[in-house]
C-alpha cells in the first residue's frame, strides 16, 4: 500500500501541473493557522471567503481538515501577492503549498486542482481534492507536544497491538531513527504486551528538509510477528500466570524483592542461551518465560520486568552484549536511591555494579542507562553498533 502511496506522491508534480496547481518557486513557505473569519456565513466548511494568500491557504487548509473534496472559494477585494495582480498565481501556488508542505496536506492529500471564474465583483474558485487517507485516519491524528507525550501514545498503540499511529507534533526536531527508538523504548517497558519486536516504518510530513515548520505529521506503522487476535490471547495468558505468581516478594524490600524474584525465575524457567536456540520458535519474550517455561536473555528479562512492576520494584530493561554476543538483563532500583544490575541468566546475578558488568565483559552503552554502583575506570563511549543492534532503551 504504501509502495502505492510513494507512486503517487510522484505522479503529484505532474497532476499538479496539468490542473494548474503548478510546483511552487521560490517563494517563502506559507504559514498555515486556522482563520475561522475566513468562513462565509453558515460556516459551512466547503465555502470560504478570503481576502489574502494567508487567508486562501488557510482556507484550502481548512477544506483539508475537514476532508472536503469540492470547496468554493470566494476571493472578494483580494490584495494578491503579485503587484500584477495574479490571482491564478495565488491560486496555483497555495494548492501545491498545502498538497506538499502543509503537514497535514502532505499526509492526506494525493493532489489539488482548480478553476476559477470572475463573477460581478470577485474570483469564485473551485477547489477539488483527491485524498490518499480515509476520513477516518485523518480523525485519527492525535495532536501531541513533546517526546514524553509521543512515547505514551506509541505505549498505547503497542498495548493495542495497533498497526498505525498517526501523530501531529509541535516543534518535532527529531528524524525518523529517533522515533524508532522512542518505539522500542516503549516496546520494553511494557513488558506485558512485549510479545515480538514489530518492524517499524517511520514516515515524516512533509519530508522535504526545507521545511522550517515546527509542526510535523508522523506516521508510524507496526508489522507483528503474529495477528492481533493471537496477540492478545497471549497477553491474556500471560497477565494470568504473572498474577497466579504475584506476592513473591512481599514483606521483602530493596535487594531481597529483587533476589526473590531473581529466584523464581531461576526455577521456574529454563534459560535458552544463543547455542541452544531451537528453530523458528520465539523465545525472547515474557510470554514464553512464564507460560511457555523457556526464554532467551530477553524473554527472561521482560519477565523480570513484568513481575517486578507487579511487587512494586522500579526495574528497566537493559539491552547489551556479553562479549559480542547480544544480551539482556535489568537494572533495579533500590530505596536507598541507588541502581544495581540483575541477570537472571548469570548464576550470582543479584546487586552487581557497573564496575562488575564491565570486568566481566558485559557491553552496554552505560550512557543510556542509570549508573549502577561503583563504576569502572574511565573508557571510551560505547561504539554506536552496540546500541544500534540491541535497541538501547534510555530509563
Amino acid at each position: 500500500a504504501h509502495m502505492r502511496y510513494r507512486l503517487a506522491a510522484l505522479l503529484l508534480a505532474g497532476a499538479l501541473l496539468l490542473s494548474g496547481c503548478a510546483a511552487m518557486t521560490e517563494r517563502d513557505y506559507l504559514s498555515i493557522q486556522p482563520h475561522k473569519d475566513a468562513l462565509s456565513a453558515g460556516n459551512d466548511p466547503s465555502v470560504f471567503r478570503v481576502e489574502n494568500y494567508t487567508e486562501l491557504g488557510e482556507a484550502i487548509h481548512g477544506m483539508v481538515e475537514a476532508g472536503v473534496e469540492h470547496g468554493v472559494v470566494h476571493l472578494s477585494n483580494y490584495a494578491p501577492r503579485s503587484a500584477k495582480g495574479d490571482v491564478e498565481a495565488d491560486l496555483a501556488d497555495a494548492c501545491a503549498e498545502v498538497a506538499q508542505r502543509d503537514p497535514l496536506g502532505a499526509y492526506a492529500v494525493d493532489f489539488i486542482k482548480h478553476d476559477k471564474a470572475y463573477i460581478v465583483s470577485y474570483y469564485e474558485a473551485n477547489i477539488y481534492i483527491t485524498y490518499r487517507r480515509t476520513p477516518e485516519q485523518v480523525k485519527s491524528i492525535v495532536s501531541v507536544t513533546g517526546t514524553s507525550a509521543v512515547r505514551t501514545e506509541i505505549q498505547e498503540a503497542l498495548s493495542g497491538f495497533s498497526a498505525e499511529k498517526v501523530l501531529r507534533i509541535s516543534y518535532f526536531a527529531e528524524d525518523a531513527a529517533a522515533i524508532r527508538d522512542l518505539v522500542r523504548q516503549a516496546y520494553y517497558a511494557s513488558p506485558l504486551f512485549a510479545l515480538g519486536m514489530p518492524e517499524i516504518e517511520v514516515d515524516i510530513y512533509p519530508s522535504d528538509e526545507g521545511y522550517t515548520g515546527a509542526l510535523r505529521i508522523v506516521e508510524i506503522l507496526l508489522t507483528y510477528p503474529e495477528d492481533q487476535e493471537t496477540l492478545r490471547k497471549q497477553a491474556q495468558a500471560l497477565a494470568q500466570r504473572a498474577g497466579g505468581l504475584s506476592g513473591v516478594a512481599q514483606g521483602l524490600g530493596g535487594e531481597a524483592s529483587a533476589r526473590a524474584i531473581d529466584l523464581l525465575l531461576k526455577s521456574d524457567v529454563t534459560y535458552l542461551s544463543p547455542e541452544q536456540k531451537d528453530g523458528p520458535q520465539r523465545r525472547n519474550t515474557a510470554y514464553a518465560a512464564l507460560v511457555e517455561g523457556t526464554a532467551d536473555s530477553e524473554g527472561l528479562a521482560l519477565a523480570y520486568q513484568l513481575l517486578a512492576e507487579q511487587e512494586g520494584l522500579e526495574s528497566y530493561v537493559v539491552s547489551g552484549a556479553v562479549g559480542d554476543t547480544p544480551h539482556f538483563w535489568n537494572i533495579v532500583g533500590l530505596p536507598d536511591g541507588e541502581y544495581r544490575h540483575v541477570d537472571v541468566t548469570a548464576q550470582e546475578g543479584v546487586g552487581l555494579s557497573d564496575a562488575d558488568l564491565v570486568a566481566l565483559g558485559y557491553r552496554w552503552d552505560r550512557s543510556a542507562y542509570r549508573a549502577c554502583g561503583a563504576q569502572p575506570p574511565p573508557q571510551e563511549a560505547a561504539p554506536e553498533s552496540i546500541a544500534e543492534e540491541t535497541g538501547a532503551v534510555l530509563p
